[in-house]
């Protein structure tokens, strides 16, 4: 495998776990079940993770394969399981959430302050627009990590072309949205996460977010 060729793999190992964590992180609905239940959301999850030679994973993966893809339970109850979590954690805890899911709340201590406006701006410069009726602030986890899965695709797509423009801006977006905004909140997301979750899901993303970020 020459240079080229891994550091494609790499660019579409990037745009895959960030997709995926992206889904599981959004509010948990029946396509995120069926990829559970039928493997092919652990088997991405483990191919991208050796890609990009993250380790120490292998047990938790094996777990939630027990937990979805050999489970006796309907789809429909498990989603309800996972819904039921989520919920509790993001949404309905009292006297406060558990696990806030937008950057601005940890930086700032409310919703729509100067670190949404500061992450807009940064789709804007890729050439992203938020469009008003979106329903997620733009500082919700699931977007930066959309975010990062689109930059790694426009890497990947540099690379195949040979364009070392889109290549070289892409990266250098990866780096400014991890160091300024990503990799800290993430890493408190999967803190909150790991320590609240009581399903062995939410765990999962919790040290698969945690392996990610602090590589």
């Amino acid at each position: 495998m020459n240079v080229s060729e891994e550091k494609l793999n790499q660019a579409a190992a990037k745009a895959t776990l960030y997709s995926l964590l992206a889904q599981a992180l959004n509010y948990p609905d029946k396509d995120l079940v069926e990829s559970l239940c039928s493997g092919s959301f652990l088997r991405e999850t483990k191919d991208a993770l050796e890609v990009l030679g993250i380790s120490g994973l292998d047990d938790q993966l094996a777990a939630l394969q027990k937990e979805y893809i050999d489970s006796k339970a309907g789809q429909a109850a498990l989603l309800l399981e996972i819904e039921k979590d989520y919920t509790w954690m993001c949404f309905a805890s009292k006297p406060r959430r558990l696990v806030y899911l937008f950057e601005s709340v940890y930086n700032e201590g409310k919703l729509y302050d100067e670190s949404t406006f500061q992450i807009a701006r940064l789709y804007y410069e890729a050439g992203l627009k938020v469009e008003e009726d979106f329903r997620l602030p733009p500082d919700h986890i699931a977007v930066e990590l959309e975010f990062m899965a689109f930059l790694s695709f426009k890497e990947a797509e540099g690379i195949k072309t040979g364009n070392s423009k889109i290549e070289d801006y892409a990266v250098e977006l990866q780096k400014r949205t991890l160091d300024e905004h990503l990799r800290r909140f993430a890493l408190t997301v999967a803190a909150n996460l790991g320590k609240h979750a009581k399903t062995g899901f939410y765990q999962g993303v919790a040290k698969i977010m945690t392996g990610l970020f602090s590589h």
